[in-house]
Formats: C-alpha cells, sequence, structure tokens
C-alpha cells in the first residue's frame, strides 16, 4: 500500500480577524514505487458532506497515487467541519405551534417536561423542521470562498516546499485539481488567486456561488419513521458582505485561463443553473464542458443527472484523466507579487516568503 502520511503545518493566518494561530493538517500520499520527473501532484477537494477522513477520499488518495503516479495531498480546510451532518439542534417552532404533532395525553406530559418532545416525536411518522446547532465564529466558520481556497493553495505550496527540501523529484508543472460541488468551485477560486498553478482542473457540478451564501443549506435526517428537516443557517451570510466577489463571473472576468478546465453538470441540478454555469467559464481557453442528460448516466460513473451526478469519484476520475490532462502545461508566468480586483475586493498576493501570503481589502 501506498505510503501515507499526516502533517500539521502553521497555517495562513485568519483574514477575517488577523488571527495567525492556526494550524492546518495536510494528509498525503506517495506512490509505492517512489517519484521521478514525471510524477505529478494531485489535490482533491471534497464539498458538502464529506472530508479528510472520509472513506471514498482516503480510498482515492491510495488508489490514484500508485495509479497515475501522483502525490496525492487533502487537506482539513477552514470551517471544513461545519460542513458535515450534526448531532444538535434546537426546533424551530415553539410548543404551542408544534401541538398539532402530539395528542392531549401526549401534551399533558410535555408541558410538564418539555425534554420529552423528542423522545414522543421518535415515535412518530411525520417531518419536524429543526435549526442546526453549528456554534459558528470569526475564528473559525464555513466561508465558502476566500479562507477556504487559501488552505487548499497552501496545502499544494507547502507539499511542493517539502518535496523540494527532501529532495523528492516530482514534475511541478502537473499539479491536478479535483473537486466535487463545493470543493470544485473552491478549485476555480483557487485558479483565479494563483493563475500559475494548475495543469489541470476536474469539476464535478461546482456551483457559479456558493449557495448558502444566500439561502440556507437543508439536509434531511431520518429516525425511525420521523424526518427531521435540519436547516443551517450560516454565519458567511452575514459576513460575506461582497458577495458578488464570489461569483464565478467575477472571478473569471478579465482573466487569463492557464489550465485545463474538465467540467461535469447534470440536466436536473437543482442548485446550478447550467446556462448560468456555462456562460460563467466558457469564454477561457481550455475549457471542455460536459452537459450530462439521460443519455450519458451509464450507472457506472454518472448515476443520475442531478446535483453532483450521483458520481462515482474513481470512475469520474478515471475517465477524465485522458492524455490532454496528462500533457497539458499551465503557460501562464508565476509572479511574485500581484493584486486581484474581485468586485468590491481586493486582493494582495505576495509570493516572496516561499508559501503566498494574501492581503485582502473585504
Amino acid at each position: 500500500m501506498a505510503d501515507s502520511q499526516s502533517i500539521k503545518i502553521p497555517a495562513h493566518h485568519n483574514i477575517y480577524t488577523g488571527n495567525n494561530n492556526r494550524d492546518l493538517r495536510i494528509d498525503f500520499v506517495i506512490p509505492d514505487t517512489g517519484t521521478n520527473s514525471d510524477t505529478g501532484l494531485l489535490i482533491i477537494v471534497p464539498g458538502f458532506g464529506a472530508h479528510i477522513d472520509s472513506n471514498v477520499y482516503k480510498k482515492m488518495r491510495q488508489q490514484f497515487a500508485n495509479q497515475y503516479n501522483l502525490i496525492t495531498v487533502q487537506c482539513d480546510y477552514f470551517g471544513s467541519e461545519f460542513m458535515q451532518s450534526v448531532e444538535n439542534f434546537k426546533f424551530k417552532e415553539n410548543l404551542n405551534e408544534m401541538s398539532h404533532y402530539f395528542n392531549e395525553k401526549e401534551l399533558n406530559v410535555i408541558k410538564k417536561n418539555e425534554t420529552q418532545i423528542m423522545p414522543i416525536l421518535l415515535g412518530k411518522d411525520t417531518v419536524v423542521n429543526v435549526l442546526a446547532t453549528i456554534n459558528e465564529s470569526l475564528e473559525h466558520f464555513n466561508d465558502m470562498g476566500l479562507m477556504q481556497a487559501i488552505d487548499v493553495i497552501t496545502a499544494i505550496e507547502a507539499m511542493k516546499i517539502l518535496l523540494h527540501e527532501n529532495d523528492v523529484e516530482f514534475n511541478g508543472n502537473k499539479i491536478i485539481g479535483y473537486g466535487h460541488s463545493q470543493g470544485a468551485y473552491l478549485l476555480h477560486l483557487c485558479n483565479r488567486l494563483v493563475p500559475h498553478v494548475f495543469s489541470t482542473i476536474i469539476d464535478n457540478s461546482a456551483w457559479v456561488a456558493p449557495v448558502y451564501l444566500t439561502t440556507n443549506r437543508i439536509l434531511q435526517h431520518r429516525i425511525n419513521n420521523l424526518i427531521l428537516n435540519m436547516e443551517f443557517d450560516y454565519l458567511a451570510k452575514q459576513v460575506i458582505s461582497d458577495k458578488a466577489a464570489l461569483s464565478l463571473f467575477s472571478v473569471y472576468e478579465n482573466f487569463e485561463n492557464g489550465a485545463l478546465i474538465k467540467s461535469y453538470l447534470g440536466t436536473n441540478d437543482n442548485l446550478v443553473n447550467i446556462s448560468s454555469k456555462k456562460s460563467s467559464i466558457s469564454h477561457l481557453k481550455f475549457v471542455d464542458f460536459k452537459v450530462i442528460d439521460d443519455s450519458k448516466v451509464d450507472g457506472k460513473i454518472f448515476k443520475s443527472t442531478g446535483h453532483g451526478l450521483d458520481a462515482d469519484f474513481i470512475e469520474l476520475f478515471n475517465y477524465s484523466m485522458s492524455k490532454d490532462s496528462a500533457k497539458h502545461n499551465n503557460a501562464i508566468e508565476k509572479q511574485t507579487e500581484y493584486e486581484i480586483t474581485l468586485s468590491k475586493t481586493h486582493i494582495f498576493v505576495d509570493y516572496s516568503y516561499g508559501l503566498p501570503l494574501f492581503n485582502v481589502e473585504l
């Protein structure tokens, strides 16, 4: 089995508070046979509901390292723990508004002890609306944007430095990003922030802008016959004032793209509009935009036309890694210092210190 390692490094400072007391966990796998001048680097970025310790991602890091001669990398990026399910919640309705769920006897029990609401509900076949308890703060929250992208970039650049310092041979021009939904969106944002880095981006159902910046996330959770409609109201909705900056229309406005972008989107994606997504990226060079309709649902790679395509992540990567993916080179020249403007947000990037430093005027 390929050699899997996990490290923690000092992370980029929090752009919202200035706090530089952060750590970034990075897991990586080096091929069993070692590396050579053709060994590339793959960064895998999960979306909502998955994380660095998910079994499918552990499997991908192991399998792709040997199968494709890649150093596979994944990081535990800013606020990713708030993108999972939660156990703690509160009811959106008060007891009077919930009274229709209960008979008179049950109501009498509950009025004496409201902690009995949930035990009684567990015996019912019904749907209840609840609000997830996620305990975010400015020091750590699901920002769905710049901090998450900065952590992904830091993981890539830290790995390159680590490999160079340990005289590990690899191809620094073969940097591949593979992401799903929010993870794929972050790869696009990374591509704008560091346009010289990626040779290939594989995008499974990236949205045009983070959906949960403007609407709440609803996650259904079943316990016996009880269904909890669990609503997540993320702090980022309040904190991110320049939401337009995070739209791919802003991200890719007047942008010279150097990465080969392979993008997949289903015809019945309820979170991403096909025409908007196509318009946001189709003007770029090196874009292969594939719309997955019913005729392309093969039960192997693509199992639906909805968000995420119910894709087999391993088979989709295999499908995407054609010869042009392996040979594409990003010709964008690396700059030591540069400035990016996204809508009203100004970002100053400084590569003078090895790891890039991002100063953001929000």
